[in-house]
Parts: structure tokens; sequence; C-alpha cells
């Protein structure tokens, strides 16, 4: 019965236009659309595709955390986050926060409460879905799909919960932040394709581009490797890159993106550059670097890449009169 009310619920949003306003019927209806899209697709299996390549080095991720004398990658492992942060930073699940009706640092605290630790909301959508099964060890497939609801628990709080504003993996843009991280991070393909030292393309021996690597993309025949199954084919395409080094190798999965968004909120507000992607791009992917595998207290650098549709805001920047949603 209660799969039948929901299919109906999902028809009934999608052939039914709602005015503007952000009335009880439309946030109840929206809100359950969003909670069925995070949840995980295949139960307490988590039987999740792997968009992370296996090439991708997470040894020090998960080495680091026991160093750091923490339990396990879930919110309640981290010991420096009290039960009174997590409580202050809860969600009713109704309030939407409007961007336009408040200052940036409002926003940015709405957001990102406790300086970008902590996501407004995201224990409990941590615990809600269960992402990992083993939450000392968990697998790649599950940390991308962990990624995925966080994304879409993130575009919920501003209101965007409708399926077209749903964020996707994508096997591409996965990749593409790995060969990126390579490609600026050690010289694995220089020898076989060489080019201009530091431009986006690469070689990234010398320079002071920080998104050297963005367009390198190897052959078909190197790309296979990188695939789990059937290999595709990467072609460049339109899109966009964020890079930070806001996060951290020793804190754990539930919270390491977040440093990045949360970083890139406070500096440059809903309508920044780098923010714009996380809140209207249809499809991501993420690939986290250690830059320095020896320290336990080094940057996890994150390499964000978004392609795919990029919806229109729907807040106007009071500041800029054109597009408000450049990337």
């Amino acid at each position: 019965m209660n799969k039948l009310i929901l299919i109906f619920l999902i028809l009934f949003s999608e052939f039914c236009t709602f005015p503007k306003e952000n009335t009880n019927e439309k946030n109840f209806i929206s809100l359950l659309l969003v909670r069925s899209s995070i949840l995980p697709s295949s139960g307490s299996g988590n039987n999740f595709d792997q968009f992370t390549p296996n090439q991708a080095n997470w040894n020090t991720f998960l080495t680091k955390i026991t160093a750091a004398g923490l339990n396990g990658h879930d919110p309640d492992s981290i010991t420096w986050i009290s039960k009174s942060t997590w409580d202050n930073a809860r969600w009713d699940g109704k309030t939407i926060y409007d961007p336009t009706k408040m200052t940036r640092a409002e926003f940015e605290t709405a957001i990102c409460p406790n300086a970008g630790d902590t996501i407004r909301g995201i224990r409990e959508v941590f615990y809600r879905t269960n992402p990992f099964r083993d939450n000392k060890n968990p697998t790649k497939a599950e940390v991308d799909e962990w990624h995925r609801i966080a994304l879409n628990h993130v575009r919920a709080l501003v209101g965007y919960t409708t399926a077209d504003r749903l964020v996707q993996k994508d096997h591409c843009m996965f990749k593409r932040a790995l060969w990126g991280d390579e490609r600026q991070n050690t010289r694995m393909w220089d020898a076989k394709y060489p080019g201009t030292d530091g431009s986006a393309a690469g070689p990234c021996v010398g320079g002071t581009n920080a998104h050297c690597g963005a367009s390198f993309i190897p052959s078909a025949t190197d790309q296979a490797p990188y695939f789990i199954g059937t290999p595709q084919t990467c072609v460049a395409g339109q899109g966009s890159e964020g890079i930070t080094s806001a996060p951290k190798s020793n804190i754990p999965w539930s919270i390491k993106w977040s440093r990045g968004f949360c970083g890139f909120l406070g500096g440059e507000g809903f309508w920044g550059g780098h923010v714009g992607p996380f809140f209207h791009r249809e499809k991501f992917g993420f690939n986290f670097w250690d830059a320095e595998q020896s320290n336990n207290n080094s940057n996890a650098v994150l390499r964000a890449k978004w392609t795919g549709k990029r919806m229109p805001s729907l807040y106007n920047d009071p500041a800029i009169v054109t597009d408000s949603n450049s990337e």
C-alpha cells in the first residue's frame, strides 16, 4: 500500500504544476521524493556500482583514521564533534533556507554550522540511509553513493527536491577527476602524453596552474583499466571543475567532502563559481588525493568534476543582474 501511495505521489508531482510559493503540500511531496531518492537502492546489501577507480589510492585514508584514534567513518565516531553540536545542526525536514533572505554569513551558518565539520541534518541522513555496511572500512562504491546522497541532501536544504534537481554519479567524471590528479601530481603520463607544461592538459611539472590536468584525457586503450566491467570511452565535454585542499586525510568519509563544500560556501556564498555546481549540475565525480602520505594530518585534496545539464538557479543574486549561475 505504501508503495502505491509513493508511486501516486511521484506521478502527481511530475504531471501537476505547482505555484512557486512553498506550500505545505509541495514541501511534503518534495521531501518524499528526495528521501526516496537518497535511500540505498539495494537495501542492507549495499551493492552499489563503484565509480571511483581501483587505481585511486585510499590506503592512507583508512590507516590515518585508526592512527587518529577514531573508531569508524560514521558521524558518531568523530571525537571532536559533541552531541550538542550535532543536535544544533539538526534539520526539521521542512525549513527551506533562502539565500536571498540572509547575509552570506547567515546562510553559511544555516547550511554549515560549526565551521564546515557539520552540514545541517547530515548526521540524521547518514544513519537513516546507513551507506556503509562496515563503518570502519567502507568500500569505494559505498563512499561514492554516500556522496550522491549527501549532495542531494544539501540541495534539499534550499528546496531543490524535484527529480530534475537530483545529482547523479557519472563514471567519466570520477575517472577524469583521478586522471587530472595523476597528471598533476605524478609523472606517470608525461612520457606518453607530452604537451605544454603547466597547461590545463599538462604536463604539470612547472607553472602555477592550480587546475593543471583538468582537461587531460588518456586514450581509450589507456582508459580501459580504470573501468570495472565494460569500459567506456570518455571524451571532452561541457562541464566544470573545482579543487580544494580543505578536507583532511585523517577525518572520516562521512564529513571529509563537507569541508570542501563548506569552505567554498563560506568563501563565495551561494552564487559563487565553485559553489554553483554543487546545487545546479546534473552529474558529478569526485577524487581525493592525499597530499602527503607520510603526514597523518595532511590535506586530502578534493577535485570535483561536474557535467550534464546546468539547471537555473531558483534564487536571483541581488548583486548580479545578468547570469548569476556562472561556474
